[in-house]
């Protein structure tokens, strides 16, 4: 009989699919591509619409699948990761301009978007809005000065005359005045475009991990180790508070995150292996059982998935998965 490991359902209905151990959008891993068949499809829908699209699409790690030539469905773009061009003196009055990140279809770069500045004198500071959220923004002489000439600083930034005027017909639609000026100079980058228009550039990529980010990162550590261990080992009490945390959004783990690299004893500050794989690992820390996982070679998370608990020592297992790839397992081994 099946049970659910998150909500330890019994009802055999509800099994019709199969849960996969790394979510689809980072890719799969040819015959063997790690999958459980005791998630209900309650969970697995949840977790689908809750927890992968927002590690797929709202992380560096999500956005760094196009790179990948790793591309989404449909075309949503990020909610909670901005990109900005770096403020250097190449990129001259634009430095700090908000761009539109990658085209998720395609993972093609989407250059320079309708937007407003208006500086916060409290702050010392630009407050930045895209077109759309224009209508969110409440002006007050406290916080952005008066109208008077030089006593509130505004900018309007588009890539074209027509952008520069939808951004100035918002701010008359919802009756911020604005004091109309000619648009901003070009880039001084454009002279260092290629015979196609393309230009280098350095951007920021804003974010932040926020809990339902750990969520899901946790969920695949514990989809881990139930493909490891067996449901039998997972669904026990000491492993409640992981379940609960990614079904329940109750108690958070402990954990931590840090650029160090993922494969100890093999991986040095100066070497890595290829950047387009995901590594996992589960094992004994401390009195706790602790999941690992890194992609891309980018940040390296580890959570507490069972406290004041320990598995066989010959259970403690790390995977490397590489999309298009079977997966490559590796052991724990003391060196003497």
């Amino acid at each position: 009989m099946k049970i659910c490991i998150y909500c330890k359902t019994v009802d055999q209905e509800k099994f019709k699919g199969v849960e996969h151990v790394m979510p689809q959008s980072f890719g799969t891993f040819g015959s063997e591509t790690p999958t459980l068949n005791c998630v209900c499809d309650e969970c697995n829908n949840y977790f689908g619409r809750e927890l992968d699209q927002a590690l797929a699409r709202d992380t560096l790690e999500g956005i760094t699948r196009y790179k990948k030539g790793i591309f989404s469905k449909e075309q949503r773009f990020p909610k909670n990761v901005k990109f900005e061009l770096e403020e250097t003196e190449e990129n001259g009055e634009y430095g700090g301009t908000m761009l539109g990140g990658y085209d998720p279809l395609t993972g093609k770069p989407i250059g320079v978007i309708p937007q407003f500045w208006i500086k916060n004198i409290k702050k010392n500071k630009w407050e930045k809005y895209r077109i759309n959220q224009i209508r969110e923004l409440e002006i007050s002489d406290e916080i952005y000065g008066s109208v008077g000439p030089g006593k509130r600083e505004m900018r309007i930034i588009g890539s074209s005359k027509n952008e520069y005027d939808d951004v100035l017909s918002e701010l008359k639609k919802y009756k911020i005045p604005y004091r109309e000026k000619e648009m901003l100079s070009p880039p001084p980058f454009i002279e260092k475009a290629d015979p196609t228009g393309k230009a280098e550039l350095r951007i920021n990529i804003i974010g932040n991990i926020n809990r339902k980010i750990k969520r899901a990162l946790v969920k695949i550590l514990f989809n881990f180790s139930t493909y490891i261990l067996g449901e039998q080992e997972t669904l026990k009490s000491a492993w409640d508070k992981a379940r609960n945390f990614v079904r329940n959004d109750e108690d958070t783990l402990s954990g931590r995150f840090s650029q160090e690299p993922f494969w100890d004893g093999q991986e040095t500050k100066h070497f890595r292996f290829e950047s387009n794989s995901y590594n996992i690992r589960i094992e004994n820390k401390n009195g706790n059982v602790i999941g690992i996982i890194q992609l891309y070679n980018l940040f390296t998370y580890e959570f507490f998935l069972a406290e004041n608990y320990f598995i066989p020592p010959e259970k403690e297992t790390a995977y490397r998965l590489t999309p298009g790839k079977k997966p490559c397992k590796g052991i724990k081994m003391k060196i003497s």
